[in-house]
């Protein structure tokens, strides 16, 4: 999961990956990119508890400019050839409640109606 906002938002999206009866035995990589909905958010301790969770921060001081620089073109590259494949679900910005609730292996991803 990539997060931009954090804050609440990030909250409401610990509460859903702590659900009792979702896929616990997955690994959930939480990746914290921003701040635009709030600075700080509670990171409730039986979700460390009950699945196998990595949450990370992406962002300047994360890795170096030279790492970010060095690994831009073969990125680049696997774009413009399509063999960067990254499995994803659109819904409409009408079904957004469908995409915080999505529980599938592919990433969600809230498109225009």
């Amino acid at each position: 999961m990539l997060d931009y906002p954090w804050g609440p938002v990030a909250e409401a999206a610990f509460a859903v990956l702590g659900r009792s009866g979702e896929d616990t035995e997955a690994n959930t990589a939480y990746v914290q990119l921003g701040s635009l909905a709030g600075l700080k958010a509670s990171l409730p301790a039986d979700l460390l508890r009950s699945r196998r969770i990595r949450i990370t921060g992406s962002g300047i001081g994360s890795r170096s400019a030279e790492e970010m620089l060095a690994e831009a073109p073969e990125v680049m590259a696997r774009f413009a050839d399509g063999s960067l494949q990254l499995p994803y679900t659109a819904f409409p910005l009408s079904r957004a409640g469908e995409a915080w609730a999505h529980t599938g292996r592919s990433r969600a991803v809230v498109v225009p109606d």
